[in-house]
């Protein structure tokens, strides 16, 4: 019976002392598995965002770092056991936008991982800010297009516009012709400010209907002799031909034929000494 009492000591004190060694490897194994220290972490955070830290939280599996950047307030969480960044949370937006926070999840193994990715994504926001160049060149002054310099000359004065040319130049402007049914209207307006330069205006000669030649026939049916000169002329608001015909060495007449209807209007009888004796002395001059 004693013998026996003694085989189950023996055996209860062996798998004591069994028990006590593999507790003892887990308990040192764990220990040995060291963690990631804050500072590490608060490193690691550091290089990858290039902002500053506002407050750390511990918890029993992460730290979790409050940062500020350019575009908002972020929350990022890393793991201690192996030192990786588990998320990114956006808190806080400074672009006045209306959105909810937005989780990143950066998916990454002990093999691949790629601590300038996230910081990659956070610059393209930063950098969603208006260049220089691009203000610049809004304060720089446009020549005004063709349709709205058609529009400023014609608030200036009403007609077709018939003409309408760039000139550039160190003070670049447009050369405009607008013309109505009696006037032609020469303008020079600024390119850049459509202010009106100057304006200059000439009355339109009337298109005829009865051609010069058709008037000869006439003149010279009325009165028989040789064509001197013939002319055209704008007498109070008509448009008339003066054709004058050399009747004989002495005598001479001018008709005034209306250029619209071919009638003649009037008939004047002149002497020619006067022209011949001025030609003579012009031959004797000569």
């Amino acid at each position: 019976m004693k013998q026996n009492q003694i085989t189950w000591l023996i055996i209860g004190t062996i798998m004591t002392v069994i028990i006590f060694i593999i507790a003892q490897q887990f308990v040192f194994s764990t220990a040995s598995a060291e963690q990631l220290s804050q500072q590490e972490a608060e490193r690691q955070v550091n290089e990858r965002f290039q902002g500053k830290i506002t407050e750390v939280r511990e918890t029993n599996s992460h730290y979790e770092f409050e940062i500020e950047l350019k575009t908002g307030v972020y929350r990022v969480l890393v793991e201690k056991e192996n030192g990786y960044i588990d998320r990114v949370i956006r808190e806080e937006i400074y672009e006045g936008e209306q959105q909810e926070n937005e989780e990143v999840e950066e998916e990454q193994s002990p093999e691949e991982s790629d601590p300038g990715a996230l910081q990659e994504d956070n610059d393209e926001e930063i950098e969603e800010e208006p260049q220089e160049d691009e203000e610049a060149n809004e304060d720089e002054p446009t020549i005004l297009s063709y349709e709205e310099m058609t529009t400023i000359a014609l608030n200036e004065q009403s007609g077709e516009v018939t003409y309408l040319e760039l000139v550039e130049s160190e003070q670049p402007y447009y050369e405009i012709t607008v013309e109505d049914d009696e006037m032609i209207y020469e303008m020079m307006i600024d390119a850049y400010e459509g202010s009106v330069l100057s304006l200059e205006s000439e009355r339109k000669t009337p298109e005829t209907v009865v051609t010069e030649e058709e008037a000869i026939e006439i003149g010279l049916s009325e009165i028989e002799g040789d064509v001197l000169e013939i002319d055209l002329r704008e007498v109070d608001g008509g448009l008339y031909y003066f054709i004058t015909i050399a009747i004989n060495e002495e005598e001479q007449a001018t008709a005034q034929i209306n250029a619209f209807s071919g009638e003649i209007h009037s008939v004047a009888f002149d002497e020619r000494e006067i022209e011949e004796e001025d030609e003579e002395e012009e031959e004797e001059e000569e």
